[in-house]
């Protein structure tokens, strides 16, 4: 009898070292090491009730394996998911995906594919297929509940974020709407007719459009009651939010700018130029034209003191603003 528990003693560890040694960094995986090791110590539990009713000696009690603080404390590290894995991959669409973005447990994403799909961010799976735009989604936007996107197809559509149902549809521009934006209870919509419209969200009415630059407008960013525009014209326009007026022209850029970003009292700007450059928004001047990316700069964020520069040279350059 000793000798058979001894045995399936030995055929657990076994197990339990087998399965450990074959464990890579999929958190799945490591759960079911959790889910063994409770059972093992159920079991022993089990068996120590008997042999104590028996009067008999028990065996060393694994409540610590039971413990979560204890799992924690002693299995920490190793049942942590790695820094940089790849959780998962969300198949779906059948064309590239053009645009992102997030709300709540929620991660919206436009396709050339002409689609809108809906993830939910904790299970990852496909939520809704929203379908209705003839051409590639440039750009997405939320407000409000509503999901705002711009199309290949010179339309802007609107969704409803609970039910996907289309609300309403946005025409007046004569080609793509590559950019998106939002401020209080107005739609800012860039296109490649060159001009910028301004639609009422309560309303859908188009308010006013905005004239100006040469070519595709490719970027925005919204700040107090300021619009800045971006352009393949390789200009910056600034434009008053409350009267629709340009306030200012940026110019510098030698080639298209491409994206827009915020930060304090700065306006930075990346280009096709291989270039980013810093403006100061209250004099427009430029403060800086930093330089190191060999390729387009096409998109911007910032965090505190740091911004990120991502281009086409396949690099993200970390600088200290």
């Amino acid at each position: 009898m000793k000798y058979e528990t001894k045995i399936n003693r030995s055929v657990k560890i076994y197990e339990m070292t087998t399965m450990i040694c074959k464990m890579n960094n999929h958190a799945e995986e490591r759960t079911q090491m959790c889910i063994c090791l409770a059972r093992i110590a159920k079991e022993r539990d089990i068996k120590n009730k008997e042999k104590w009713e028996r009067g008999e000696k028990t065996q060393v009690n694994l409540d610590i394996f039971t413990m979560p603080n204890h799992i924690k404390k002693m299995f920490g590290e190793f049942l942590k998911t790695p820094l940089y894995t790849e959780i998962n991959t969300l198949d779906g669409h059948t064309d590239g995906v053009f645009c992102l973005t997030l709300h709540e447990n929620k991660l919206y994403s436009g396709s050339d594919d002409n689609t809108i799909r809906v993830w939910n961010t904790e299970t990852y799976e496909l939520v809704a297929t929203l379908e209705g735009h003839t051409g590639d989604v440039c750009g997405l936007t939320l407000h409000k509940n509503m999901i705002y996107s711009g199309s290949g197809d010179t339309t802007i559509k609107i969704w409803n974020a609970e039910t996907y149902e289309q609300v309403a549809t946005l025409e007046g521009h004569t080609n793509w709407v590559n950019c998106l934006a939002i401020h209080e209870n107005k739609l800012y919509s860039g296109s490649g007719d060159n001009t910028i419209k301004i639609w009422n969200t309560e309303t859908y009415e188009l308010v006013a459009t905005l004239r100006g630059h040469t070519d595709y407008v490719r970027c925005l960013a919204i700040h107090e009651n300021k619009l800045y525009s971006g352009s393949e014209d390789n200009t910056i326009w600034v434009w008053n939010t409350e009267t629709h007026k340009p306030i200012a022209t940026l110019e510098g850029h030698i080639d298209s700018v491409l994206c827009l970003a915020i930060h304090e009292n700065k306006l930075y700007s990346g280009s096709d130029d291989k270039t980013f450059r810093v403006w100061n928004t209250k004099t427009y001047e430029e403060i800086a034209n930093l330089r190191g990316h060999t390729d387009y700069v096409l998109c911007l964020t910032n965090d505190g003191n740091k911004l990120y520069t991502g281009s086409g040279d396949k690099t993200i350059r970390v600088w200290k603003i």
